[in-house]
């Protein structure tokens, strides 16, 4: 499957280009599953998926903070995080996966797909300068 980098508005050069896919998310618990496609970003430096509370909590999911785990980014900040399995729909494939839910996500990018969760089910080429991310 071929997809088109996803064109956005940015403050530094006017526009950026941003390797999203599009899931569906499902939550087997209460049989609710996400009404359209969600975009995501296909994120090769996350080690595992992120997605927002809020379509966490669209989906019944009734988190435990018990279970919060804290993770750290790129530039040291660090953020609380709740672990849920829910199954995915992305590119002819449907698989259970764990995501981890918080309220820290940028609006622009509400689902986090990382190396643990989308990576290991894909081949993913990242083809900046032909404008395509070819998603085996």
């Amino acid at each position: 499957m071929i997809i088109p980098y996803t064109l956005l508005p940015s403050i530094y050069k006017g526009s950026v280009r941003l390797p999203l896919a599009k899931v569906i998310l499902n939550y087997k618990k209460t049989h609710k599953i996400t009404p359209v496609p969600i975009s995501a970003l296909i994120d090769s430096g996350a080690d595992v998926c992120f997605c927002n509370e809020t379509i966490g909590a669209w989906l019944g999911i009734k988190f435990n903070k018990n279970k919060e785990g804290i993770f750290t980014t790129a530039n040291k900040t660090t953020f609380k995080a709740k672990p849920e399995i829910i199954t995915i729909h992305s590119y002819n494939k449907i698989y259970e996966c764990k995501f981890f839910f918080t309220d820290t996500l940028p609006q622009h990018t509400p689902i986090i797909l990382g190396q643990i969760g989308f990576f290991d089910h894909f081949k993913i080429t990242f083809d900046y300068q032909g404008n395509e991310i070819i998603i085996n």
